[in-house]
Parts: C-alpha cells; sequence; structure tokens
C-alpha cells in the first residue's frame, strides 16, 4: 500500500529506538527503516538513543549520522537508565506528527511500520503492535505475560489485548508523557494515562538475529511492583476497603454488646461497657486509616509525576 493510500505521505514521522549493545544490528535496521521511511513519507528522521552501550553501538551510530545525515540523529546516555527511560530522552527530541516507537534486534520489522500508522488515519491517537507468533524464549514471554495482564487490570483493556514496544503514536500523546517525567518511567503505562483512544494492530515478530534479550525474570518482576504501586492505586483501594469492613463489623459489635446490656443484661459487670470502648476505638482507628489511604492515594499521583532520571552525555542532532 502506497503513502498517499494511507494517507501519511504529508506526515513527518519520528522513530525512537533506545539503543543497548546492538553493534551489530544497527547498520541493517537503519538501511531498512530508511528504506520504508522514504516510500511513507517526505519527512522523516530515525533518533537513536545509546542507552550506556558496553560494546561499538555508539561507534557505528556515529557512523551512521556520517552516513546519512539529517535523516539520522543520535543521543547517548552517561549512565545505563533502561529502556523506558531512553525511551523519554527520545521522546524529547522528536520533532515529527508521528512517533514510532520500536526495538533496535530486527524483531519489529520496519515493513510494519504503515500499517501502524494506517489504524492513525482511523482515529486513533495510539496504535500498539499485537504480535501473531511471538519469537522471544519462553522466560521473557513469561515475564511478558505478567507485565501485559497488570497493565489491562490497571487500565480496563480487553484480556486479549497486547502491549508490546512497536508502537505509533500521535505527537500532542508524547507531548504530555513528556511532561509526566515518572519517577519509575514504564512508556506504555504512560501512554495509557494520556489517551484511551488506543487499538492493536497485527504484525509480524522475527526471531532474534543476534545476541540474547537483557531482560530476564527478575527484572520483570521488579517491573511489575513499580507498575502496581506507581501506576495503579490497587494496594490502597484493597486496604480501604478492608479497613472499611472492619469499621462496619467494629460498628456492628459494639451496637450488639450495648443492645445485650440494655435488654438481656450483662453476663459480667462491665463486660458491654469494656466492649463497647474496644469497638468504638478500633472504629476510629479504622477511619483513620482509611481516611490517610485516601490521602495517601493522592500523593501517590503527585509522585509519579517527579522527575525521571536520565543524563545525556553526547547529542549528534
Amino acid at each position: 500500500m502506497t503513502a498517499s493510500q494511507q494517507g501519511t505521505d504529508r506526515w513527518h514521522i519520528s522513530v525512537v529506538i533506545p539503543v543497548y549493545n546492538s553493534q551489530d544490528t544497527l547498520k541493517p535496521l537503519a538501511e531498512q527503516l530508511l528504506t520504508e521511511l522514504r516510500a511513507l513519507s517526505n519527512k522523516y528522521e530515525i533518533i537513536f538513543i545509546d542507552d550506556a552501550s558496553t560494546d561499538n553501538s555508539w561507534t557505528v551510530l556515529r557512523e551512521l549520522r556520517a552516513q546519512y545525515g539529517d535523516s539520522i540523529r543520535i543521543v547517548r546516555l552517561s549512565v545505563n537508565s533502561g529502556q523506558h527511560s531512553a525511551l523519554l530522552c527520545g521522546f524529547t527530541f522528536v520533532s515529527g506528527d508521528v512517533v514510532i516507537t520500536m526495538d533496535d534486534d530486527l524483531q519489529n520489522p520496519p515493513h510494519e511500520i504503515g500499517k501502524l500508522l494506517k489504524a492513525l488515519t482511523c482515529g486513533y491517537d495510539l496504535a500498539i503492535g499485537a504480535y501473531r507468533h511471538k519469537q522471544h524464549h519462553m522466560a521473557r514471554n513469561v515475564a511478558g505475560a505478567l507485565i501485559d495482564a497488570l497493565q489491562r487490570r490497571i487500565f480496563g483493556l480487553p484480556s486479549d489485548f497486547q502491549l508490546t514496544s512497536f508502537r505509533a503514536i500521535r505527537r500532542p500523546i508524547v507531548t504530555e508523557v513528556c511532561k509526566m517525567n515518572a519517577a519509575f518511567p514504564y512508556v506504555t503505562s504512560m501512554l495509557l494515562l494520556n489517551t484511551a483512544r488506543c487499538t492493536n494492530v497485527e504484525v509480524a515478530h522475527c526471531p532474534r538475529a543476534v545476541g540474547r534479550s537483557n531482560y530476564n525474570l527478575a527484572r520483570s518482576l521488579r517491573l511489575a511492583m513499580n507498575l502496581i504501586f506507581w501506576y495503579s492505586s490497587l494496594p490502597l483501594q484493597i486496604v480501604a476497603v478492608f479497613c472499611g469492613l472492619s469499621l462496619l463489623v467494629s460498628l456492628m459489635l459494639g451496637c450488639w454488646a450495648v443492645a445485650r446490656a440494655i435488654f438481656l443484661g450483662s453476663p459480667v459487670p462491665g463486660w458491654a461497657s469494656t466492649l463497647a470502648a474496644i469497638a468504638f476505638s478500633s472504629s476510629v482507628s479504622q477511619l483513620s486509616f482509611l481516611i490517610i489511604a485516601v490521602y495517601v492515594s493522592r500523593l501517590q499521583r503527585l509522585l509519579t509525576q517527579t522527575r525521571a532520571s536520565f543524563t545525556i552525555g553526547e547529542i549528534d542532532v
């Protein structure tokens, strides 16, 4: 399908790619991307964010910059900050109307970008690639399923909705995400916080050409904890429910003790008044915890907008 048929030929397309130890895939990735972008639009750019790679990735990126000029922009972080911080850094440099995010390992085929862009022409703000067959190893698939399940629960998405790093995003959404500067950034969640107009687009997922994934189960579990405590008030809601139930039980128990003492008499002198006092004290405590949970929930929303930690070391844009 041609660019004019898709209605994307007038769009300025920015592609943001976080890079970590991918010296062997960067050149073929850049070549394939540029070929595809030329067919899709008259204006485009590729922004590579080197997340303090320990191999020759930065050298390769500088060679690509020298070869392709302004079509490629490169940024190097001073310390390894993680894929999502690298993406946020890249978002601050985009100049396009539409932003594409993808991995650096050639598992996201550039020729599938057109499908994502077509979804945006249908009125969506966010188009997320849904893999027909995931080509990750088993541990990565299990960890990914855990993270996706959490996000679907947090954002009320359908049970079969896939959340991947291959996305097309309208620029206004990216701008709002940059304003958040989350302390523990997770780009997919940050995007979903800013738009409900999202859709899945079926795309291919290629086997990893070289190397191995930098994700493992431990990293995914840490990410899951960050999602629960920074992008959801679910733990506080659970605490609030238990406090509310405890408050109700305490009040009922106190009322029962007083009523029994009035109509049936107290089997032990002072028993009813003691039980009523304990129930009252417990009710006040549970009500206090409930109020604190509400305020902590509001505070949590503010804390998610504290500044992310990434430091730029070199720029060639």
